[in-house]
């Protein structure tokens, strides 16, 4: 409920080796039984608080049982097991927790212990060994490691590892339900997501590019979001200060050190772990590294990222707000989050300052911490492999545009030495990586045949036998895109591309309004055009095409409603502000017809690799000359070196991704510019 008001009342006695359970309801008026007693009612106004704190709207049961030892539970653990439908049980996964003397004898942060946190799932379990060689390289003592695991199956290697080192903690919670239908992308599942190419296309299925954070965008979770996974771990952690360790990332052996003495000193004079009050801290300086060629970039929160201004935004005030956005480097007390669980939300990127920015508008320290070190204590890790599992192609689309932002932001550094001996861990899992997408492609074209991957990511695109017409074209007339400059002219120029006409593309997806078809071009019929983009990265593929006949469509961006008879917009609030305001008298707010089957595409050929075995040379871009006379290419023009078909196309469309810069001339190897 809204207000997450709550009641409880005994139920009476159970079987004879069941405990008594209490009914709690959450339901906004409910009176509280008058049988309760003033430590009951305490302790149900710290659960109600810590509820609203973590989600205001939570769907939660109207009323739950509890066994009558919960109230010995911290009001934490009560929330999260009436969450997750009793999926996490503090009786069965925090051994002693509900016994009221254990409990009142042994306070459950435990001086001195760090608790390093980690929430994982399926798709991630490639990075399982590196986040334990990470707490096992740590040179602070004690420690200990939670991880908590979501998916089909559990992991073997921490199964293992718990087994035989008693400072690890794994807990698995399985996912046994999915909701209807044949999602494309799912993390929490084993299943290759090249199989999107699989699923019949949906011709409602629609995205929109809108300026923005790509880092605000909240990924709809069917399982367990990231947010609440750290919040279990949080439950299940023992040490008085709490610090994360993701996949993927790196950190130096005197991190939790280094991390927990500038917390110490910060939090008043020296005091010890375990009387630390509420408090949090990220680290200001740190690295990215990707993954596959172990290439380190210098990122200093304290200074402007000239970055952001190709974000539209200021260097540094965006500096500022983005400062408590990597969880990945946070460390605090266990009294801080107590007082304030980590939002029940996942978003792209791991955008974590809500948790921050509520301890600091409760009046919590929150600091950024420079330990002074010659080198940064850790690395964020990339992949782009790694990041594709959303359901939803925004979320998949936001992460590629978060990736990129990664790639190019802060310095070029030198490989730190501090990381020198987890290197060969990281080319390890750059090359299981690389061997995984091979077997996704392996399994799909011995069943399936040849796939067509998108050029800019390698994302399964459509099958080749899906392919109706492989010789057709396209001319248009599009506004130039200058990838340098951040331009685009005014004027409209004409563009002339080689496309495939195909039937079903499940690895694409239709962006923006619909659009009439150029003239001329009488292999299309009577059809409307959406622009088709890579559902994986968002890197524009060509057109999807679709019934014509549905009203016109506000041209605003984003908006969802058709525009008023014979004008170009639903309203005149929503032409000038935005597809966020609209004129309550003049707007009608009559939603867009949904489109029509059947659709299908007309992807650009420059904008596809064919795949047809694993191990086979995928193009990038290299310093190397690669241009040479051969037989194959002699007095010829429209083939490459090989007697591959080159294919006609133009820089600088604009749309989805596909600037002039990633385009090199094949004869004289300089980067193509589109103006």
């Amino acid at each position: 409920a809204e207000t997450a008001a709550a009641a409880a009342s005994s139920s009476g006695s159970a079987g004879p080796e069941e405990e008594p359970h209490m009914t709690v309801n959450l339901v906004e008026g409910t009176q509280e039984g008058a049988e309760l007693t003033e430590a009951v009612r305490a302790w149900l106004a710290k659960a109600r608080l810590w509820l609203q704190r973590l989600d205001p709207q939570a769907k939660v049961p109207p009323s739950a049982h509890l066994p009558q030892s919960a109230v010995h539970w911290e009001p934490a653990a009560a929330v999260l097991f009436i969450l997750t439908h009793g999926h996490f049980d503090p009786k069965r996964d925090i051994p002693g927790l509900g016994e009221a003397a254990a409990a009142a004898a042994a306070p459950r942060a435990q001086p001195g212990l760090v608790s390093v946190c980690c929430a994982t799932s399926d798709r991630r379990r490639t990075f399982h060994p590196l986040i334990y060689e990470n707490f096992r390289r740590q040179t602070h003592e004690p420690r200990e490691l939670v991880v908590v695991h979501t998916g089909e199956l559990p992991s073997d290697f921490f199964q293992e590892k718990a087994r035989q080192d008693p400072r690890v903690t794994y807990r698995f919670f399985p996912v046994t339900r999915e909701a209807p239908g044949s999602p494309r992308l799912s993390d929490e599942r084993m299943g290759s997501p090249w199989d999107a190419v699989l699923v019949d296309d949906d011709p409602a299925e629609l995205t929109y590019w809108e300026h923005g954070d790509p880092w605000t965008w909240e990924i709809r979770r069917e399982g367990w979001t990231k947010g609440l996974k750290r919040n279990v771990a949080c439950c299940l952690a023992r040490g008085a200060v709490i610090a994360h360790f993701d996949e993927g990332c790196l950190y130096a052996p005197d991190y939790l050190s280094r991390m927990l003495s500038e917390l110490r000193g910060r939090g008043g004079g020296g005091q010890q772990a375990g009387a630390l009050g509420p408090m949090g801290a990220a680290l200001a300086k740190w690295y990215t590294v990707g993954i596959s060629d172990c290439d380190f970039r210098l990122v200093d929160l304290n200074r402007p990222e000239p970055m952001w201004e190709q974000y539209g935004q200021d260097a540094r005030r965006a500096q500022e707000r983005d400062a408590y956005n990597h969880g990945f480097v946070y460390v605090y007390s266990r009294a801080a989050w107590e007082q304030q669980p980590f939002p029940d939300v996942e978003t792209v990127g791991t955008k974590d300052s809500d948790f921050m920015k509520a301890l600091k508008s409760q009046g919590v320290s929150v600091r950024l911490l420079d330990p002074g070190t010659q080198e940064a204590i850790a690395a964020c890790g990339w992949h782009r492999d790694a990041t594709c599992g959303a359901k939803d192609a925004p979320a998949n689309i936001n992460d590629a545009m978060v990736l990129d932002f990664l790639r190019f932001r802060g310095n070029d550094a030198r490989n730190p030495e501090v990381f020198r001996d987890t290197l060969r861990m990281v080319r390890e899992i750059a090359s299981d990586l690389l061997a995984r997408r091979e077997r996704y492609l392996r399994d799909l074209v011995e069943e399936h045949g040849s796939v067509h991957t998108c050029a800019y990511c390698n994302f399964a695109v459509a099958l080749a036998r899906n392919v109706k017409e492989s010789g057709r074209q396209i001319s248009t007339s599009m506004q130039v895109t200058d990838g340098y400059d951040m331009t685009k002219t005014f004027a409209k120029q004409p563009m002339k591309f080689e496309v495939c006409e195909v039937l079903r593309a499940g690895g694409a997806v239709a962006e923006g309004h619909w659009a009439s078809v150029p003239a001329a071009h009488g292999w299309l019929g009577s059809v409307n055009q959406r622009m088709a983009i890579c559902r994986n990265c968002g890197f524009q593929l060509g057109w999807r095409y679709e019934p014509a006949g549905a009203p016109k469509e506000c041209a605003s961006p984003c908006c969802i409603y058709t525009a008023k008879p014979g004008r170009e917009y639903c309203c005149s609030r929503c032409r000038a502000s935005g597809p966020h305001h609209h004129d309550e008298t003049d707007c009608e707010k009559k939603e867009a017809a949904v489109p029509k089957a059947p659709v299908f595409w007309g992807l650009i050929w420059r904008h596809l690799r064919e795949r047809r075995r694993p191990g086979e040379h995928v193009p990038e871009d290299s310093d190397v000359r690669r241009h040479k006379e051969t037989d194959r290419n002699y007095r010829r023009s429209d083939v490459c070196p090989d007697g591959h078909k080159l294919r006609c196309f133009c820089t600088g469309q604009g749309n989805g991704g596909a600037l002039p810069f990633y385009y090199i001339c094949d004869i004289c190897d300089r980067p193509a510019r589109g103006a």
